[in-house]
Formats: structure tokens, sequence, C-alpha cells
């Protein structure tokens, strides 16, 4: 994992950026949008997610979804996505706060959160190689359009607010933002009083 985290995190020249854009537009141009996978982030932030580009000239929206990308991880999750835009656009399905549990989009469990306006700025801001609005490949999303995110369960369907999730999916998506889909979706707050209560224990321990 470590090898491919160095390959994605390479050195970017500006023939790889025009070689990059030409591609996706090619894409967007044939299907009307693509899906790219990336890892970014510094730190503790840094994830690998794959991002829609083109589907908010269809919907209003782009989708993001932190999810392991190595090997067939983003066949995987371009494969859902993809399943999800082609219900939008087929008017069988809305882009809102829900659970998706239906095994023609995937055999598991489904989230689906859209970002306040506010929480949409950081997520740009932090995770900003795709997603930057004065970036390379801005011109292959709308200005104005909203960001939807896809989170996904454990192998067994659980939910990174379950207690019963495995592995490392608890930290996945960033738990602040699972945490925020939880409420939207469900009205809960279980993960948050998580986070809350390792806030303070790292805070009392410090002090």
């Amino acid at each position: 994992m470590n090898d491919f985290l160095k390959f994605m995190k390479k050195e970017i020249t500006e023939k790889d950026v025009i070689e990059t854009y030409k591609n996706l537009k090619k894409k967007i141009d044939e299907y009307g949008f693509t899906v790219s996978g990336t890892v970014d982030g510094e730190g503790a932030l840094e994830r690998p997610f794959a991002h829609t580009f083109g589907f908010s000239f269809i919907s209003g929206f782009e989708i993001i979804c932190f999810f392991p990308i190595k090997d067939k991880g983003l066949s995987i999750v371009g494969g859902f996505l993809n399943k999800i835009v082609e219900k939008v656009k087929l008017n069988e399905m809305s882009i809102t706060d829900q659970i998706i549990d239906q095994e023609s989009i995937y055999y598991l469990p489904l989230a689906m959160h859209v970002f306040d306006d506010e929480t949409q700025k950081d997520v740009e801001r932090v995770w900003a190689k795709q997603l930057e609005r004065d970036g390379a490949f801005s011109e292959l999303s709308t200005d104005n359009h909203k960001l939807a995110l896809i989170i996904a369960t454990d192998k067994n369907g659980n939910f990174p607010w379950d207690e019963d999730c495995e592995s490392y999916w608890p930290e996945m998506c960033p738990p602040p933002l699972a945490a925020m889909a939880q409420m939207s979706i469900l009205g809960e707050d279980t993960l948050l009083t998580k986070l809350e209560s390792a806030y303070k224990k790292i805070n009392t321990d410090n002090s």
C-alpha cells in the first residue's frame, strides 16, 4: 500500500495534467460523465477516493466516495457510482440524504449525504487535487454544483457509525464527515458523541 501511495502522490508534470484533462474530457464527451480516482489530503486526512466529473452538467451534483482504489477498488467504486448516476438520469433516484439498499446498485448498503455549503468548501479545500474549483480540471464540472458523499460499509454491511464496523472501514471515510451523514440521514449522533469523547480525552491526557 505504501508503494501505491507513493506512486499516486508522485510529482505531477504539466504533461501529466494535460493528458489527464484530455482523457477525462474525452470520456465526458462520450458518456456524459466519468469517474476518477486519486489519493489526496495531508497527514491523518490522507485518503484514497473516487470522484465524478461531468455529472453536474446533468444533475447539478458531483459525487465523492472515500474508498480503496488499489487493484480492483476503482472499478468497484466506479461501478456503483456509475449505477447511481444512471438511475438519477432515468429519474429513478434523487440526490438526497438517504440509505441506498438496492442490489441493482451494489450488493452492500450505501449511504448518501449532500454536504452543506460550508462543509463542501472545507472538503474541496482539504482534498483539492481534483475538487478545487480554480484548478486544472475546474472546467469539467459546473461552478455552482453541490457535492454529495457516498459512504460504503465494511464487508458485513456495517457503516462507520456501527459498533461492529471492522478493519479500516471506520476510518476510510473521514469520521467527522461520516458523523454528519449519520446525523442527517438517521437523526442519530452516536459517532459524533464518540468523536467528542475521544477529543476530550486527548485534551485531558495532554493537559
